[in-house]
C-alpha cells in the first residue's frame, strides 16, 4: 500500500503543474507526441542525466531548440540568461574600471 502512495507521489511531482513546463517543456512535448504520460519522460531524463550528464543536457537543449512546441520558450530562456550574464559582466567591468580610475588619482602623480 505504501509503495503505491510513494509511486503516486513521485508521479504527481514529475507531472508538474497543469500547462506549466518544468524547464523547457521537452518531456511534456515528447510525451504528447508519443501518447504517454510526461512523468515517464521526466523520470527517464533524470536517469539519463545521472548516467550521461553532458550528452543528456546537450540533447535536452537541442530538443528544446528544435521541437516546435518548445523552441520559443527555450530561446526566451536563453535570451534572459544571456541578458543577465551581459549585465553582470558590464557591472564587473564598470567596477574594475572605476577601481583603476580612483586608483590613479590617489597616488598624487599627475
Amino acid at each position: 500500500m505504501a509503495d503505491n502512495e510513494l509511486f503516486d507521489s513521485i508521479k504527481e511531482n514529475l507531472n508538474g503543474r497543469p500547462g506549466q513546463p518544468m524547464l523547457f517543456g521537452v518531456c511534456r512535448s515528447l510525451a504528447a507526441r508519443c501518447g504517454q504520460e510526461p512523468w515517464l519522460f521526466r523520470a527517464a531524463a533524470i536517469v539519463l542525466v545521472l548516467l550521461f550528464t553532458s550528452v543528456t543536457v546537450v540533447a535536452y537543449i537541442l530538443l528544446g531548440l528544435f521541437l516546435d512546441e518548445t523552441s520559443e520558450r527555450t530561446r526566451g530562456i536563453f535570451r534572459g540568461l544571456f541578458m543577465t550574464l551581459r549585465e553582470t559582466v558590464d557591472k564587473v567591468v564598470d567596477g574594475i574600471s572605476d577601481l583603476f580610475k580612483s586608483g590613479n588619482g590617489s597616488t598624487g602623480r599627475p
